[in-house]
């Protein structure tokens, strides 16, 4: 991966679509109350996602993704079905973030193996009735490049069916956002194939934002990113390699390359491990180095 604006610099512009992606972020609820972007580093009116995690409370989530709709950007909390110990805990959420007005939200099963409520994944939370009268019109599904550990890559496909055509018949629209990966060719392919299989359907890829070779891997390892930690690794060579910054950019190049025009909307979703301000300001000057920032993106 690429670490300096210089080298930025001597990598020709990208192909039109990629000055038309739009750009989202993750956040853990408590990090919005520091949030605050330049606005020509994140536009008003990009996404930004808020994580819901084991023993965190919801009361926290609930305030980030006013906040964050306040700050005339869209949130998007995320509804883990595995994090809700009761099923009144899952429509009481649902039901605060509609009366807030929030309009999207990303559907999924969570982490822990073991989970105590009566939900285990994310077709269960998009068939529930709460979700007819309230104002979450438009659903985030998660995606996989690189496949999941401990679901085959058959089961995979059938759950994301599952979902799409649970969100078609309720008239909900429905977009992918897929966990992170270091293979650009690869996420390229993946995006292209449920293009493909799908038309029209929006993805937005995930990327490892700005941070140590030491840190992406940790997180890596902890997301169960699998194959593409490989690559990681073998660059670790040396000190100035194990403790220097890593950014996205031969990423996001190998995808430009890869998939030159995507048939249906193609964007990108950061997870910025070694902060977003970080993240932020590096895709600015990257977008810049690459002739992407001619349409205010």
């Amino acid at each position: 991966m690429t670490k300096t604006s210089e080298t930025l610099a001597e990598r020709p512009a990208l192909s039109a679509w990629a000055a038309q992606a739009e750009t989202s972020i993750e956040l853990a609820p408590e990090q919005v109350r520091n949030f605050a972007p330049q606005a020509e580093h994140f536009p008003l009116g990009s996404r930004v996602f808020l994580t819901h995690l084991t023993g965190k409370p919801e009361a926290m989530q609930i305030e980030a993704a006013l906040r964050v709709k306040e700050m005339g950007y869209v949130a998007v909390p995320h509804f883990g079905a595995r994090n809700f110990k009761t099923e009144k805990d899952y429509v009481d959420l649902v039901t605060a973030h509609s009366r807030n007005g929030i309009t999207e939200a990303l559907f999924l099963g969570g982490n822990p193996p073991l989970f105590a409520g009566p939900m285990g994944e994310a077709a269960q939370l998009l068939a529930h009735p709460v979700l007819k009268d309230s104002s979450l019109g438009t659903a985030f599904v998660s995606g996989y490049p690189e496949g999941h550990p401990d679901i085959n890559e058959a089961s995979l496909k059938d759950a994301l069916r599952r979902k799409i055509d649970i969100c078609k018949d309720a008239s909900r629209d429905v977009r992918v956002a897929s966990q992170f990966a270091f293979d650009g060719n690869m996420i390229a392919a993946w995006a292209k194939s449920l293009h493909d299989t799908y038309p029209g359907l929006p993805v937005h890829v995930g990327l490892a934002g700005v941070t140590s070779l030491t840190k992406l891997i940790k997180f890596s390892m902890m997301c169960g990113v699998g194959p593409s930690i490989a690559a990681l690794r073998r660059s670790a060579s040396g000190l100035f390699n194990i403790i220097a910054d890593r950014n996205p950019a031969e990423v996001l190049d190998a995808m430009a390359a890869s998939y030159p025009v995507p048939v249906a909307p193609l964007n990108y979703h950061f997870f910025p491990f070694g902060g977003w301000e970080k993240t932020l300001s590096w895709f600015a000057d990257y977008q810049e180095a690459r002739g992407l920032r001619a349409t205010g993106q």
